[in-house]
């Protein structure tokens, strides 16, 4: 009987210890569901300063820079190349000769032509006088004068011929092509040489309509190029197509000198056109901003606590924002550690 007092009392300790234990572990629990009041708890922040800076916007678009113009030397008479002035790289002026073709046939005809001309001049003087005086009949005349003029038109001819057997270049510019070599027999219409001015370049890009009516010929662009990475060149809008492709994009040409001859044909170029520029904006980091409210906001920061303060945003460029209504130039706004604050919350400003 003993033994059995003896567990029932056992038993009934257990309980209560049990259920002393239970209470505990509900009180702990009750006393992890309160809140902490963090309030006083200062929140780690990084702060920047509201400043009004130059605000420019611009929009790239790939080109190609192309010689504003190509030609092809071609000779306008048949004959032996007698001489070429030129070489590779060689530069050149519009109308400059660049060679020569064997003209010492013509000169020769020239030479016999004008002894014939003196000779038709004397015949045609003497006739003439007999006919004045009625001694030559007036189809003497008339002949004595057409063998004259026939000659003096032989002779303009022969120059003519002459003066084509001087290879001229048809523009300005750098010869990079020479098709022919001195002593060659040429007809015309062979291509001498090919000649490109890259003294001006041309690019050309196609942009959409948004972007085309804020365009202006006259106009102009920055260019620039990964080749030449510390230049920067001027392009001026020549040409602005009056009519879409098929892709509604307008064609627009920019014409950029190179005086320094650095950039070459054929460069890729990225053209930028600026679409908006302002020299004092209000503008704050991106960072900055919220936009899990219906407007977005920063939390200002004053007087070591921070306020909610609504903003109204314009322009964005890169990580900048510009901020047209909200806040005043010297302001502080939170950049980091905006996900702990609230209305109000203390913070820390660290660097």
């Amino acid at each position: 009987m003993k033994k059995y007092i003896i567990s029932a009392v056992v038993i009934v300790l257990l309980m209560v210890a049990t259920t002393i234990k239970l209470i505990g572990n509900k009180r702990e629990l009750d006393e992890a569901k309160v809140p902490v009041d963090r309030t006083k708890i200062p929140v780690a922040v990084k702060v920047a300063t509201v400043e009004k800076s130059k605000l420019s916007i611009a929009v790239n678009y790939p080109a190609v820079v192309q010689p504003i113009e190509d030609a092809r030397v071609f000779t306008q008479a048949s004959g032996m190349v007698e001489q070429l002035y030129i070489e590779l790289g060689t530069r050149v002026k519009e109308g400059q000769v660049i060679g020569q073709l064997d003209a010492d046939m013509l000169r020769i005809n020239l030479r016999d032509a004008q002894l014939a001309f003196g000779k038709s001049l004397d015949d045609y003087n003497r006739v003439k006088d007999l006919y004045d005086h009625n001694a030559a009949s007036k189809v003497d005349m008339l002949n004595a004068k057409y063998s004259h003029d026939k000659i003096d038109n032989q002779i303009r001819l022969l120059e003519k011929q002459i003066e084509n057997t001087s290879i001229k270049a048809p523009i300005s510019g750098v010869v990079h092509a020479k098709m022919v070599k001195e002593g060659e027999f040429v007809n015309p219409g062979t291509p001498i040489a090919f000649i490109s001015n890259v003294f001006t370049l041309k690019a050309t890009v196609y942009v959409n309509q948004e972007l085309v009516y804020q365009l202006t010929e006259g106009d102009l662009a920055k260019i620039t190029t990964p080749i030449l990475p510390e230049k920067v060149f001027e392009g001026k809008i020549e040409f602005i197509s009056p009519v879409a492709d098929a892709h509604h994009n307008y064609q627009v040409d920019l014409l950029l000198e190179t005086s320094d001859h650095r950039l070459r044909g054929g460069s890729d170029v990225q053209v930028s056109f600026q679409t908006y520029s302002a020299e004092e904006v209000l503008q704050i980091p991106m960072s900055a901003l919220v936009t899990d409210a219906e407007e977005p906001y920063v939390f200002l920061v004053e007087g070591g606590t921070v306020v909610m303060r609504t903003v109204e945003t314009g322009l964005v460029k890169g990580d900048d924002v510009e901020i047209i209504k909200g806040l005043s130039e010297g302001d502080h706004i939170v950049t980091t550690g905006q996900i702990n604050l609230r209305e109000g919350s203390i913070v820390n400003i660290i660097d």
